[in-house]
């Protein structure tokens, strides 16, 4: 009979010497032993893999994944690829766990042996103060879903958009052969998150903070292209291009195109507005040219009026000279 570790904890590295220790030193104590650690050298620059050879000479349970600079996806995928665990978890290295989470998590996995376990996380640090959207993003309720439900993802709080703040049954993933978009530059989480919540067997949500989110950081890729608005906003358009195309292939938006159609509204017009991008015209264009493809527009009939006046000021916004 196979022997599995119960979690495999996967830690993609990249030039991060400055905080690499706190995050190890939180996993390498965790109450559950029976883990493995995955670092992946994702070609850092700096001297993170000094510190976790370090680490690695003195706990055996850790391994070092050596690889070119591809990106957080593609380092998370080369983690993915070797772990063996019956869970996995994606842990960024500027980000700490709380010492009992791998415990939580597999308690909660004996329980209902659901294919996604998502948890709370506190975000830090205090200064600059963190976006109240964020907070409650990350702010969960204890409910199970038995099979997966539209509202899981759509109304749940911590139902999107991090990939970090959830644990995944690795069997799961690898049935479905699903993996983090390594052509994706920002936004690989809310892609990912698009592929693989609705194809859960069932989803579960615990209340517990188990992940510190170190959400400011400069130098981060969040921060490099949440500076650039344009930038940030184009590859909004382009991952919801890849999340409209999946769903459509596989039979999603049929199932649950209203929430799908006011999830997209909401996502792209109220920013749109807002920080009023230098190619805020094109981007609408392209948003409904997307809605035109995927047939998408019929699902506002059974919208509200929000939804709808969201459409109305999109189409305004395209049709401005």
């Amino acid at each position: 009979m196979e022997v599995r570790p119960k979690i495999s904890v996967v830690i993609p590295i990249y030039n991060v010497e400055a905080y690499l220790s706190r995050c190890l030193e939180s996993v390498v104590n965790q109450t559950l032993l029976d883990i493995e650690i995955i670092c992946v050298n994702d070609g850092t620059k700096d001297h993170s893999v000094d510190v976790v050879k370090k680490y690695k000479d003195i706990d055996d349970r850790i391994q070092l994944v050596e690889k070119k600079n591809g990106g957080l996806a593609s380092a998370r995928n080369a983690g993915m690829k070797v772990a063996t665990g019956q869970m996995i978890l994606f842990l960024d290295s500027d980000d700490y766990l709380a010492l009992n989470a791998c415990e939580r998590l597999y308690e909660e996995y004996l329980n209902h042996k659901a294919d996604i376990i998502v948890f709370g996380s506190t975000p830090f640090p205090e200064i600059p103060e963190p976006d109240p959207w964020i907070l409650w993003r990350l702010d969960c309720r204890d409910v199970y879903y038995p099979e997966f439900e539209p509202e899981a993802f759509f109304e749940e709080q911590c139902g999107q958009p991090f990939a970090w703040n959830r644990a995944f049954s690795l069997d799961y993933l690898r049935n479905n052969k699903l993996t983090f978009p390594e052509n994706v530059l920002f936004g690989e989480d809310i892609v990912f998150m698009f592929e693989c919540m609705p194809m859960a067997g069932s989803v579960q949500f615990i209340e517990d903070k188990l992940h510190f989110y170190q959400y400011f950081r400069q130098g981060s890729l969040m921060f490099r292209y949440g500076a650039d608005v344009d930038k940030k906003m184009l590859q909004h358009v382009k991952n919801m291009k890849v999340i409209t195309a999946f769903w459509h292939e596989h039979g999603f938006i049929e199932k649950w195109g209203k929430d799908f159609v006011e999830w997209y509204l909401e996502f792209l017009v109220p920013d749109l507005i807002e920080y009023k991008p230098s190619n805020c015209q094109y981007l609408a264009q392209s948003a409904l040219r997307i809605m035109q493809k995927y047939d998408l527009r019929p699902y506002l009939k059974k919208s509200n009026s929000k939804v709808k006046n969201k459409y109305r000021k999109l189409v305004k916004i395209a049709k401005k000279s």
